[in-house]
């Protein structure tokens, strides 16, 4: 019997989200691309590992084969701040490069994610093309919206998880039991000396975190990073609290202390506003890998069900042993 670990390949990778969260659960990134500069060098430095650039350039016969395909293509023709372009917007018919490494590599298991709007997009008639597609392949598809604040981060932000596999899954793969979230106040402040700490007067939840609109008026329907506060060292005046950076980075899982943007203060703002929650990368991977395992031992009845798969969090190291 030989070991080795589970692995994955991470396109559009952005600053991580997803290296951040499989690495956690013992699985080893073999590749990850993305043609932004700032989050190639902004992954180095966090990762150990420099992202290849424009995946329309990338050789895919040279990439290695691999257990997990993640990939959190673009989201702008599909989100309701874009311009709902879709296929007709180039970062739209990223998803066939995709379909380029799903052709060569037939993974066993995908993970694709995007924002919610994706859902409705030209009346579903768009996800149903990218569902038909990975269909075509044999794959069975599953997506559900997972929003970060059911599982322990108090930010509104809503994506769309899409799971492909060639084995037969319920839709029990994305379904989690919800995390209590901390209060905004609780969350911001921890860690904080009584100096630093600040008392959200309205909101429990913090706002979609955007890539623009900062400093728009706090009554301002496109407002998201401003919040009525007061000082607690000061519950009396109150004033207008914005967002820092760092506090973007804690509200999207990444430790604010140690994760390092590499890049301009507009850079950092767009990669902060365009990353992945890794709490739902977590949750997610998490499921995809204990399946994946599951998977390796009941192949021959083909079938995954609610009571093989209880998504349990399992943080320790998992490894699939090979057949001889």
């Amino acid at each position: 019997m030989t070991e080795r670990e589970l692995t994955f390949i991470d396109l559009f990778c952005g600053i991580g989200s997803f290296h951040h969260s499989l690495s956690k659960l013992g699985m080893k990134c073999i590749f990850a691309c993305d043609i932004n500069e700032d989050c190639r060098n902004t992954y180095e430095r966090n990762y150990g590992m420099r992202p290849a650039g424009d995946i329309c350039k990338i050789n895919i016969a040279d990439v290695p084969s691999f257990d997990i395909l993640c990939a959190g293509f673009p989201c702008q023709p599909f989100s309701v701040a874009g311009h709902h372009k879709g296929f007709e917007d180039s970062r739209g018919g990223m998803f066939f490069e995709v379909m380029r490494f799903v052709d060569h590599h037939t993974p066993s298991w995908i993970i694709l994610e995007n924002v919610a709007g994706l859902e409705n997009h030209d009346g579903g008639k768009t996800l149903k093309r990218m569902i038909d597609m990975l269909e075509e392949k044999k794959y069975n598809v599953i997506k559900r919206v997972l929003v970060c604040s059911d599982y322990g981060i108090p930010q509104m932000r809503k994506r769309l998880f899409i799971i492909a596999t060639n084995f037969k899954v319920t839709e029990s793969v994305l379904n989690f039991e919800q995390i209590p979230s901390k209060s905004l106040t609780h969350y911001l402040n921890d860690g904080r000396s009584d100096n630093e700490k600040v008392i959200m007067k309205e909101k429990e939840i913090a706002y979609t975190i955007r890539c623009g609109g900062r400093y728009s008026n706090i009554n301002d329907g496109h407002n998201w990073d401003g919040y009525y506060a007061t000082k607690f060292s000061d519950p009396i005046n109150e004033f207008v609290y914005r967002l820092s950076i760092k506090d973007c980075l804690k509200l999207q899982g990444f430790d604010e202390n140690k994760f390092v943007l590499v890049g301009s203060d507009k850079a950092k703002w767009k990669m902060v506003g365009n990353t992945i929650p890794t709490n739902l990368t977590f949750l997610v991977g998490n499921s995809v890998r204990n399946l994946l395992l599951l998977s390796s031992q009941i192949s021959k009845r083909g079938l995954i069900n609610e009571e093989d798969n209880d998504n349990k969090i399992i943080t320790k190291k998992i490894k699939i042993k090979d057949k001889d």
